[in-house]
């Protein structure tokens, strides 16, 4: 007989036929035979529940993949924008934020989606009826005048014909003076170098007095670097073309070069080197007015540094810039920490500091100084721009909020202008009016972060702007202050204009003469001086002081001037 362990381990053709089996063996058989369906169950179950797990794990991974691609795509935007397109941030008259007065309420996200159709609709049909503006001169405008400009010097050219050209071909006869003329008048550019030669005569004695006795000669002519070739009026245009028109120091070389003058680089850099000493003082006393007052912009720009001093492994330092009413004063700094801030203010001033969102700028929040900070509101309405511009889900809801803001921009303009000019029955409707679009921001930033129905990325815009909100609302009861820090970004711009031509500075005496310079360039245009004349001035009482910065500064702060003398200052007193 052929046990039961027989008949399953045994091929099916060895196996008994099936009325042979006694019952005992047919009920073993088939009890093995569920067992092993059980035991498939179960495998392909597991396997069906690890299938799932991989699913979802496959699922979580393709919605973080699009959410990664919806955020490089955005980039992406960003990126082609900054290389590509247009810089500003104007809003456009046919686009979805249109203009500052076409405001659209909306009463939470789930409700924004038909008055988002409406808006479209509308920034539709008013974007047909206008026709695009050409740029420059339009047809049939009355053009503009044709200056003078009497104050340039004025060379005269006697243009004439000769007794041949004023002789008739015919009769012989010639044409004798009328006594009229025609004038016409264009703009010459002369650039020339001078070699001036100095000629000091020298006068013997004239009479037996003790005094009278030896040879006198005439003195020498004030140097601003002694033993130097070069004059006061070479370095003031080696100064400004370098910091006001940003020109690299190899390009002035070869400029020079043009005009039929070799100079080698290390020459030139050799003279900034001793003139960094004359101005570094000048530059001080700007620095230390800046600290006074009590309304600051404040912003910062990387400044690259060629030399890696001990314990410093990065090239890139910062330019602190501080703006306040009478300076603008640049601050060198190899760090970008909030330790710059809290070193510039004395403990216990008091103010407003108007700053991007960077959190270096919380440092000035202690107990030791009482200072609120005003946040920039385009800061805050560029995360909106570049959210509408990246996503095409989130285009319409960006230019609702964006439309929100140019609508309080342009109202609180209207409101600082009337403030400006004094009291005024103006100014009290739009401070009004001022609150109340502040008041409605605030209740709709609310009421769409209440509703739970944002994705990521408008919910932390919004969760921004409501962390923000205390600094971004400061001009509300502060109307002097402005809504943004575009006085402390457009004094950044000559150091950023300079990092790009040439790259910023190769030790650190030539990045304490950038720093000296751009303070003090900033602050006279601020006062509206000439920055050639002024250098002009400071530099030969330099000169007169032997090579050395002069010992009383006060009448070189411009802040100090009458109206009067920063009205005369504002233009060359002998043009080239």
């Amino acid at each position: 007989m052929i046990s039961v362990s027989e008949n399953v381990a045994a091929p099916c053709d060895s196996l008994p036929p099936l009325g042979q089996w006694s019952d005992r063996q047919a009920a073993h058989y088939y009890r093995q035979q569920h067992a092993r369906a059980v035991q498939r169950e179960q495998q392909w179950n597991e396997r069906a529940l690890a299938a799932q797990r991989i699913i979802a794990q496959l699922l979580v991974l393709v919605g973080w993949c699009v959410q990664q691609i919806g955020s490089l795509k955005g980039q992406l935007t960003w990126l082609k924008k900054q290389q590509f397109g247009r810089k500003s941030e104007a809003t456009k008259a046919d686009g979805l934020a249109a203009s500052p007065g076409g405001v659209v309420e909306a009463s939470g996200a789930a409700g924004s989606a038909e008055g988002s159709e409406q808006a479209v609709q509308a920034a539709a049909a008013e974007g047909a009826s206008q026709t695009k503006r050409r740029r420059g001169q339009q047809p049939g405008g009355k053009g503009p005048k044709r200056r003078r400009r009497l104050h340039l010097p004025e060379e005269t050219t006697q243009h004439t014909l000769t007794e041949a050209e004023r002789t008739c071909s015919i009769c012989g006869k010639i044409r004798p003076e009328s006594g009229l003329t025609e004038e016409s008048e264009e703009i010459e550019w002369k650039v020339c170098l001078v070699r001036h030669r100095h000629v000091r005569h020298r006068y013997g004695p004239g009479c037996d007095c003790p005094q009278g006795r030896g040879i006198r000669t005439a003195p020498k002519p004030a140097k601003l670097i002694p033993k130097g070739l070069f004059a006061v009026s070479f370095w003031v245009e080696v100064l400004l073309k370098k910091f006001e028109f940003q020109q690299p120091l190899q390009r002035t070389v070869r400029e020079l070069k043009a005009h039929s003058l070799e100079v080698s680089p290390g020459t030139l850099t050799g003279g900034l080197q001793k003139i960094k000493e004359m101005v570094q003082p000048l530059a001080g006393q700007f620095v230390l007015h800046s600290r006074e007052g009590s309304h600051w912009h404040w912003d910062e720009t990387r400044w690259p540094m060629f030399c890696l001093p001990e314990g410093k492994a990065r090239q890139n330092w910062w330019f602190w810039v501080v703006v306040t009413p009478e300076v603008t004063a640049f601050l060198l700094e190899p760090t970008r920490s909030g330790q710059v801030p809290r070193d510039f203010f004395p403990k216990g001033t008091e103010g407003i500091v108007n700053v991007d969102r960077y959190a270096g700028y919380f440092a000035l929040l202690g107990p030791d100084w009482r200072i609120k900070l005003a946040y920039c509101w385009s800061h805050q309405r560029r995360d909106f721009v570049n959210l509408g511009e990246g996503s095409a889900r989130w285009a319409v809801w960006a230019g609702e909020w964006v439309r929100v803001m140019n609508q309080l921009f342009a109202t609180n303009r209207q409101r600082r202008k009337a403030w400006f000019q004094g009291p005024t029955e103006q100014f009290n409707p739009l401070d009004q009016e001022v609150r109340r679009q502040v008041q409605q921001i605030r209740e709709r930033l609310d009421r769409e972060l209440a509703s739970g129905q944002l994705a990521s990325e408008p919910e932390k815009i919004l969760r921004s702007l409501r962390r923000h909100w205390q600094g971004l609302t400061v001009f509300v009861d502060h109307p002097h202050v402005p809504m943004d820090n575009n006085a402390a970004e457009r004094a950044n711009r000559a150091a950023a204009v300079a990092r790009k031509n040439f790259y910023g500075s190769g030790s650190e005496w030539s990045g304490e003469l950038a720093c000296g310079c751009f303070t003090i360039l900033a602050t006279l245009r601020q006062h509206e001086i000439c920055p050639r004349r002024y250098f002009q001035e400071y530099l030969q009482a330099c000169a007169r002081n032997g090579g050395q910065a002069p010992k009383d500064l006060e009448e070189f702060l411009p802040w100090r001037w009458s109206a009067e003398k920063r009205a005369a200052w504002r233009t060359q007193e002998h043009p080239p």
